[in-house]
């Protein structure tokens, strides 16, 4: 199983990137945050969200207890005896006065909550928990270790409070802590981890403990089944988490009052989580806990078990495994920190327990992919109605002959050009042989189309050995990779959306389109290669600036435009680079026109380009069969031959 490679974004105050010498220290150490940003005073303050996630979540009211450090920490090695780490406290518990006062009378005490009875920093060590109160300051805390051994050490901040972190120091060694397989846990305060106790006894941070996982924590308290939650999770993506935990709260139970829609929301939200982590994690799904107020009456009249039911369902469509939570703590207050619905240190330790003996297993039983297809159990789900549809392709033995070739060519023994080939080196002949393509396409003749596609699969080919050689991927992966895009792009053939006409179709695609963008937090316009063809790269830009509301109301307003870049193109000295720019915007205003009149610019031009190609030829034909040269005929003679050459294509028609 591989190790987590999710680094935090680290930011400034105004959320400017940063980089190399401008990176904090402490970020080396950083584990379970998306972000990191770094304050005006140099203290860091870790974020468990993206930025994208932050805005929906301020937008429904949660940005609060998303800024909360739950599952954050800073995990390291040390041979030294002492450790001390340089807190700000960002927000404190008055927040949260009406919980603390819930929590101090169920549990009959008069303990200050600083003190870990809600929250706390807790050094974690060898299987010891040293747990301190959260104030500004730097925090000190003494490690048994005499012998001065290397020891892995994790501070796990405030589950409940914020603080943001200046520094790292002990008086040994200090190196960040190995990584780990990622866990992603996802849910309510149960999963952000009200009240467990102290910062190092909730669920997550157990389960992760008995797994020897890295987590990550996006609990939030009082969230609900909402996908908009999950948008600009590309980080976390691209992090590929081994676990992904949901665990289901009663948030919507108790407060949605029509059943129809509870179920819409869990539908749409673990169809997202699909879409994120189907094809790299292995997703559990876990109902309502059981909870002292059960017999409380649901805002949609609906039991508990009914909410139970529903995940099932959807968990088998999905692939996902389901885990009834109902029996998951045992039904006793006393293992609730509230006496009713959060579980305390000892219920949250149960929990976990639980949880890793379920993923432990499965983990042993074998990948989370299909071992034959390497493809996702969405995916794999989506080709068996393929398969067994009338006239399903089947097996492609010659498709796996051209990969043992491509593969022996680059053999020591091989083919030494072949060898030598760079993804740089041939990348040239990737775009050469998509156009000779595109001319056998245009040519009509489908035996040259069949060789050219064949080239152009070989460039595939070579370029996924390349990478394969050198442990990036292979075209194993580049296949199945393709396949999920291709099976969540289409939802309305794969899964249950409706799409009556072609328009339909690319609205749908456009949507999931966004919706990857936002995940991978990239602007409108990052995702169109730079390296398109000038023309279609602006037709491109345009089409999405235009999807986003910037655009011309209609095609005069464009001719308008176009007559206004001309005149400044005009007024410009003539092969100057001002000149040059202007130019450009007439040619991008022409474009803009070509798109609203429906006009595929690129191919409109290509079309012109080959029909003055095709008419040239003709006079060269028609010049030589009266012996004279065309380089010799004047300006008049080129014109009228021009003409006739049009005229006699006209009277072919």
């Amino acid at each position: 199983m591989g190790s987590s490679s999710l680094e935090p974004k680290v930011v400034d105050a105004r959320g400017r990137a940063l980089a190399g010498a401008d990176v904090p220290e402490v970020c080396r150490y950083l584990r379970g945050c998306v972000r990191a940003e770094v304050q005006d005073d140099g203290y860091v303050r870790p974020w468990r969200f993206s930025a994208k996630q932050l805005r929906h979540l301020a937008e429904v009211g949660r940005s609060h207890r998303a800024g909360s450090t739950a599952g954050v920490c800073l995990a390291f090695v040390t041979d030294g005896s002492e450790v001390q780490v340089d807190l700000e406290v960002v927000f404190d518990l008055a927040h949260d006065a009406d919980m603390v006062r819930e929590v101090r009378a169920a549990e009959g005490r008069s303990l200050a909550p600083e003190a870990g009875l809600v929250d706390s920093v807790t050094l974690e060590v060898a299987g010891v928990q040293h747990v301190a109160t959260v104030e500004s300051g730097t925090l000190t805390f003494a490690l048994d270790n005499g012998a001065h051994v290397p020891l892995e050490c994790r501070v796990w901040l405030p589950y409940i409070m914020a603080v943001a972190v200046g520094g790292l120091r002990t008086d040994g060694s200090l190196e960040p802590m190995p990584d780990r397989p990622l866990l992603l846990t996802l849910g309510d305060s149960i999963t952000q981890g009200f009240v467990a106790g102290c910062s190092g006894e909730t669920w997550p941070v157990r389960l992760g403990r008995d797994l020897d996982f890295c987590l990550v924590n996006q609990g939030v308290a009082g969230h609900v089944f909402d996908p908009g939650t999950l948008k600009g999770s590309g980080r976390l993506r691209r992090a590929a988490p081994a676990a992904v935990v949901v665990a289901y709260g009663t948030n919507d139970w108790a407060r949605i009052s029509s059943a129809k829609r509870i179920r819409k929301n869990i539908h749409a939200y673990l169809r997202r989580v699909a879409d994120l982590y189907g094809s790299c994690a292995r997703v559990y799904v876990v109902s309502p806990l059981w909870r002292a107020d059960v017999a409380i009456a649901s805002a949609s009249g609906k039991p508990l078990g009914w909410v139970g039911q529903i995940l099932r369902d959807e968990c088998a469509g999905l692939g996902f495994s389901f885990i009834d939570g109902f029996d998951l703590v045992a039904h006793d207050p006393r293992l609730f920190g509230d006496l009713r619905l959060h579980p305390n240190a000892e219920g949250s330790a149960s929990m976990a327990r639980s949880l890793a003996a379920r993923i432990r297993a499965d983990i042993a039983s074998g990948p989370v992919t299909d071992p034959a297809t390497g493809l996702s159990a969405v995916a794999t789900a989506a080709d068996g109605q393929s398969r067994d549809r009338a006239g399903a392709p089947g097996e492609h033995p010659g498709f796996d002959a051209l990969v043992r070739t491509i593969w022996r060519l680059r053999q020591p023994d091989g083919c030494p050009w072949d060898r030598e080939q760079t993804h740089g080196s041939i990348q040239r002949n990737m775009v050469e042989e998509a156009y000779e393509a595109v001319d056998a396409i245009d040519g009509g003749d489908p035996r040259h189309l069949a060789e050219e596609l064949g080239d152009v699969l070989m460039q595939v080919l070579l370029h996924a050995q390349i990478a394969d050689d050198a442990g990036a991927f292979s075209i194993d992966d580049v296949v199945a990779g393709l396949d999920e895009k291709l099976v969540r792009r289409h939802p309305h053939v794969f899964g249950d959306a409706a799409a009556a006409d072609e328009g339909e179709v690319l609205a749908i695609w456009e949507q999931v389109k966004d919706a990857e963008r936002e995940d991978a937090e990239q602007g409108l316009l990052d995702s169109v290669p730079r390296s398109l063809p000038a023309l279609m790269e602006c037709q491109k830009v345009s089409k999405r600036a235009a999807r986003a509301g910037f655009d011309w109301p209609s095609a005069d307003a464009v001719w308008d435009k176009v007559a206004e870049e001309r005149a400044e193109f005009e007024a410009e000295e003539p092969g100057g680079e001002a000149a040059e720019l202007e130019f450009g915007d007439v040619l991008f205003a022409l474009v803009n026109v070509a798109r609203k009149e429906g006009v595929d610019a690129e191919r409109a031009l290509r079309r012109s380009t080959a029909k003055f190609r095709r008419r040239w030829a003709a006079m060269e034909r028609a010049a030589r069969e009266a012996g004279t040269p065309l380089e010799e005929l004047s300006h008049g003679e080129l014109e009228g031959l021009w003409a006739r050459v049009k005229e006699g294509e006209q009277g072919e028609r």
